[in-house]
């Protein structure tokens, strides 16, 4: 099972994208600020940071500048209203792996699925033709 740490301030965006989670088979924990995901990063592994980066006490880029430190490969999706091209290609240069907006337009489902992308980047049925790909050639 997946597991995802949501560095969020918004709890009821938190506590929604949480249960999307759950629903969709990976398990989810909180944290409302930067100081305290990088203290649950520290001590726990995890698949995925989803990461806002307007946030109270430290910043998302700064979160994002020590998940680099700590875990350099963990997969990182900001998921923010703030939309900046100029910042978010900065972000992109100190490691992220994806951008969702959270605005008022933003589609749950779509976060969900842009996770599962990053989780599981190859279907069962891409799995079984790579194995069978590799059978072949290994018959030859």
């Amino acid at each position: 099972m997946s597991k995802i740490l949501i560095i969020e301030d918004e709890l009821l965006t938190a506590n929604a994208v949480k249960e999307a989670l759950e629903l969709n088979g990976m398990e989810a924990e909180i944290a409302e600020n930067g100081m305290k995901g990088l203290g649950l990063l520290k001590g726990n592994d995890y698949d995925l940071v989803l990461l806002d980066l307007k946030m109270p006490k430290l910043s998302g880029e700064d979160v994002l500048r020590e998940i680099r430190k700590i875990r350099p490969y963990v997969f990182v999706i900001i998921y923010t209203n703030f939309s900046e091209f100029a910042d978010i290609k900065a972000l992109a240069n100190i490691g992220i792996d994806g951008y969702v907006n959270k605005g008022a337009d933003a589609d749950l489902m779509e976060l969900i699925n842009v996770i599962k992308e990053k989780l599981e980047p190859f279907s069962l049925e891409d799995m079984h033709d790579i194995l069978r790909e590799a059978n072949i050639r290994e018959g030859e």
